[in-house]
């Protein structure tokens, strides 16, 4: 039976469908009464505004034809007049206009734009639920382009900016003192045409390559303004280019706005690299999770620190004080290092975040940053146009450490100490080694092969940190150890180089180990029926690479 909420939605639902435009507005209005202005009560208003809401001035900024047909094509705001600025003059084009326009509101339309097809229906809607607002701004989407999302609007500001009215000046010297883009884009932006009536826009010092940014900064100093965290415009991340003109004519721009006092601000030292008063010293602390696999990743490190004469000092504390510290957890503590060197524990780190794994473990507290590899370098370039990707002395492809141990004779003479520890039996060892122990996947994988002439070694990770996890591990080798004369089991100690010189398949559910096994030119089965139990509820595995 449907409750009185239930039957209105659906009244109001048949009169925008029926174009019976008054009576849905009525409707409407007496739900907000009831109901109060929820989600539903929030998308039929935008519906409503985008049928016959009032005059609004899209103003396109030297787009091509197809681009303004393809956003045509998309956009469902009626009342649009548009207007076609050319030529790099827009300050002066909308001083010329404005005094004739009798819409109520301008937005613009950019190229390398997407937007969402309410954007503007959900913008006047916004402006104007309160009163005195000059403009409303929303956050945007990065896409590639295929249109996957390659960074998020930034959630680190999402708590202080979401859904606040903003000092315009104040937005934009924070932005520009913090070197971070909070302000958006023309296309991020609507603002009341009254309000920008009482501008006097000029469009002194500005060069061609910021015409666009000097307009959106004008329009906004002055404003109060509504930030908006919905993503109504996604931009399309391009190629790099060399931005060393335009960051020299920004720089002057900045100067000019701080010099005739109307912005705060000071352009961000070009140069990263801050004088230090004496030399660091000879003293290295790597601060690792010395209880899982990530150790193995820098112990190559240590051992070449050790050679070259510095103090070396190992430690599980995430908080430890260092003269240089080299990280390389999931969660660090850069700022206790005087200087802090941030590299990754395994290969597909963060996978769930690829491209832009830096949105979710930022390197802007760091010093250097140190990538493995070429492809992981060209993830790096995709977003190095995030602050948050950035350390402070920059990033350099410097290699996998724990590769340097696969041609080693300690590996070699490890892995042949353990052969005849475990006393293997046959030709061919499959080994298991997951991410996590849940669910019963060691038995899974032992009652599906034990059958077979195969040695079936089982190397789990250590899981100090897990108990609940630990506990499975322990269970699982109480059900199976001294059962079967093919099943053996490696400490969780032990590094999981050994195990996979030893083996001649790895079976896996979403583990790097698995990519590990391509260094010894190994083979990984990834069992992707496994489920992993990091979220509530457990979700499928993650395995991005071939």
């Amino acid at each position: 039976m449907q409750t009185p909420q239930n039957e209105m939605q659906q009244l109001i639902n048949t009169c925008i469908e029926n174009r019976n435009l008054n009576a849905a507005r009525e409707c409407l209005g007496i739900y907000k009464s009831s109901f109060g202005c929820d989600s539903f009560y929030e998308s039929c208003a935008v519906m409503l505004l985008s049928y016959d809401g009032p005059k609004v001035m899209l103003i396109g900024l030297d787009v091509s034809d197809p681009t303004l047909k393809n956003y045509l094509a998309t956009e469902t705001y009626r009342n649009l007049e548009f207007v076609h600025f050319t030529g790099n003059d827009y300050i002066n084009d909308l001083v010329s206009y404005l005094p004739s326009c009798d819409s109520q509101y301008l937005c613009f339309l950019e190229e390398n734009q997407r937007y969402a097809p309410s954007r503007i229906a959900s913008m006047v809607y916004h402006i104007e639920q309160t009163p005195g607002l000059d403009a409303v701004v929303c956050i945007r989407n990065h896409i590639d382009d295929n249109g996957d999302i390659i960074a998020h609007p930034d959630y680190a500001y999402e708590e202080t900016l979401g859904n606040k009215i903003l000092n315009g000046k104040l937005l934009l010297e924070y932005s520009i003192n913090a070197n971070v883009n909070l302000y958006g884009i023309p296309s991020t932006l609507m603002l009341s045409i009254s309000y920008a009536q009482t501008l006097t826009l000029s469009d002194t010092r500005v060069t061609s390559e910021l015409c666009s940014m000097a307009l959106l900064y004008q329009l906004l100093m002055p404003a109060r303004i509504g930030y908006l965290y919905t993503p109504y415009v996604s931009t399309l991340l391009t190629e790099y280019r060399d931005t060393t003109i335009a960051q020299a004519h920004y720089e002057s721009y900045i100067r000019f706005l701080s010099e005739t006092r109307q912005l705060e601000c000071t352009v961000p030292n070009p140069s990263p690299f801050p004088v230090r008063k004496k030399p660091l010293a000879r003293d290295i602390t790597f601060i690792n999770n010395l209880s899982g696999g990530g150790f193995y990743n820098v112990q190559p490190l240590i051992e070449e620190a050790k050679r070259r004469g510095f103090r070396v000092h190992v430690t599980n504390d995430r908080y430890a004080k260092a003269e240089v510290g080299v990280y390389s957890q999931h969660i660090c503590h850069p700022e206790n290092a005087k200087f802090s060197v941030i590299l990754l524990h395994d290969m597909t780190q963060g996978s769930l975040s690829w491209p832009n794994f830096w949105e979710v473990e930022r390197w802007n507290n760091f010093d250097i940053g140190i990538l493995p590899g070429e492809s992981w370098t060209k993830c790096w370039k995709q977003c190095s146009c995030f602050y948050y990707a950035h350390p402070r002395h920059g990033v350099y492809t410097l290699g996998y450490p724990k590769s340097d141990q696969i041609r080693g004779n300690e590996l070699q003479q490890n892995a042949q100490k353990l052969r005849c520890e475990l006393g293997i039996k046959y030709d061919y060892t499959i080994l298991y080694a997951p991410s996590w122990e849940n669910d019963n996947k060691e038995d899974d994988f032992i009652q599906a092969l034990s059958s077979l002439k195969v040695n079936l070694i089982i190397k789990q990770s250590c899981w100090k940190s897990h108990p609940e996890i630990a506990e499975n591990i322990n269970q699982m080798r109480m059900l199976h150890e001294h059962k079967y004369d093919n099943v053996y089991y490696i400490a969780q100690e032990e590094s999981i180089m050994t195990a996979l010189n030893l083996c001649d398949l790895v079976v896996s559910d979403e583990s790097n180990v698995m990519t590990d096994a391509i260094l010894f030119n190994k083979p990984s089965i990834a069992v992707i029926d496994w489920l992993i139990p990091d979220e509530t509820p457990s979700r499928p595995c993650c395995v991005p690479v071939d």
